[in-house]
């Protein structure tokens, strides 16, 4: 069971204001803007809140208004958010703040993420995917069989690599993509549109309870709370910005899908779309992606590429060393072809951490392009001849690469 502190009875009473208040985040911009609170924590106190009143403290005429709104209704939200709490205890249902220290990165650097938001299941997931990497996996309520197979084939090839996978829990996509890796070494996780004690759809109870044993179910609505049909846009936002990138199995011309897909690329991160028939109905909101510049969903080598970038430019914006970074990726376990853009970036940022075997690598992937002589492969890996020479006779020793009139090439043995 959980032991909810002053400040997380707080954070229920946020939720609660938020919910039965005329308190948005205007007025919470106001207050911290003319340093009047430090945090949306201090506005559970009655006493703050009249000399808020009292001293106006130059702010707009409106958030005084909506003060005296609270000051008013004050009791009333206590009882409300008391009744959140016992929610949570009853179903043992855990409080995370923007103020924690487990507050996700992914949602860190992003505005409009929830300042408080509820979870079921195992945390540790989330914390998890910091370092592991997050696919969102979304698409149709009334899936093709083929992206059924192609959803179950990809995310369990991500789970395996340690890579968690995020969705809505709904029919169709949602519910296989969770099946699919909920038992892998990334696991899954649920975001839903109501309280994370109420199970939506209602015949997803296997899965939900599925989830909340082996994986973890979030949401921004307090313990309670019905999925109401305006939350689901906003649910949206939430599943694109915990993934470092985002698959688009399956979609209608009209679907909440595209809604995850643009708010994905709105937050600067790609979008992968699984190809499927023109003729298709169920596949058009897809292919329009496709034709508005999306990437074709082939594998998921193509998706570990792209986790495994934003897994080192997070690194470096946190300031990890790169040879933790690599360190990490080993542990992982990417192939080197998916991980050949991190290589190559470690290389450019960090090349004394690299191993011959790391360094052959870079030179075969060059070597696809078309056979090259041994100074243009200096060139490009910045290496000096004689550790480029050494490295190619390994490699011709080996039969993967074969030299004609000075130039090597791939023997593709």
């Amino acid at each position: 069971m959980f032991d909810y502190t002053e400040s997380v009875n707080s954070d229920f009473f946020y939720s609660a204001m938020m919910l039965n208040s005329d308190i948005n985040y205007k007025t919470l911009n106001d207050l911290t803007e003319h340093n009047v609170i430090n945090d949306y924590r201090a506005l559970h106190n009655i006493d703050l809140l009249k000399e808020i009143v009292k001293e106006n403290f130059d702010l707009k005429p409106e958030t005084v208004h909506k003060v005296k709104g609270l000051i008013d209704s004050f009791s009333d939200i206590e009882k409300i958010a008391n009744i959140y709490k016992q929610i949570a205890s009853d179903n043992n249902i855990g409080v995370i703040s923007c103020l924690d220290k487990h507050y996700p990165y992914n949602w860190k650097y992003l505005s409009g993420m929830p300042k408080v938001f509820y979870y079921g299941g195992n945390y540790s997931i989330v914390e998890r995917m910091t370092l592991g990497g997050s696919v969102a996996v979304v698409g149709s309520r009334s899936p093709s069989k083929y992206a059924e197979y192609a959803t179950d084939n990809i995310c369990k090839a991500l789970g395996e690599k340690g890579i968690a996978i995020v969705s809505g829990m709904a029919y169709g996509i949602d519910r296989q993509a969770h099946i699919s890796s909920v038992n892998t070494s990334g696991g899954t996780i649920a975001v839903l549109a109501g309280g994370v004690d109420n199970i939506y759809p209602p015949k997803n109870r296997d899965i939900y309870e599925l989830i909340r044993d082996k994986g973890v179910i979030i949401s921004e609505m307090p313990p309670g709370q019905k999925p109401l049909r305006q939350y689901f846009p906003s649910r949206n936002r939430l599943i694109a910005g915990l993934s470092d990138c985002t698959l688009v199995m399956e979609a209608g011309s009209v679907s909440g899908t595209l809604h995850t897909a643009s708010f994905a690329a709105g937050q600067g991160k790609e979008v992968f779309v699984l190809p499927n028939n023109i003729y298709y109905e169920n596949a058009m909101g897809g292919l329009k992606l496709l034709e508005d510049g999306g990437n074709v969903l082939l594998n998921a080598e193509g998706v570990i590429d792209s986790v495994a970038r934003s897994l080192m430019y997070k690194r470096m914006d946190m300031g990890c060393p790169a040879e933790l970074y690599y360190q990490d990726q080993l542990k992982n376990d990417f192939s080197d072809q998916a991980n050949i853009e991190a290589l190559r970036e470690l290389a450019r940022v960090k090349p004394e951490v690299l191993t011959d075997e790391n360094w052959k690598s870079i030179i075969k992937d060059s070597l696809t392009l078309r056979p090259m002589c041994a100074d243009e492969l200096c060139v490009l890996t910045t290496l000096p001849f004689y550790k480029v020479s050494k490295l190619l006779t390994e490699l011709e020793l080996n039969g993967t690469v074969c030299q004609d009139k000075g130039k090597y090439s791939l023997t593709f043995v």
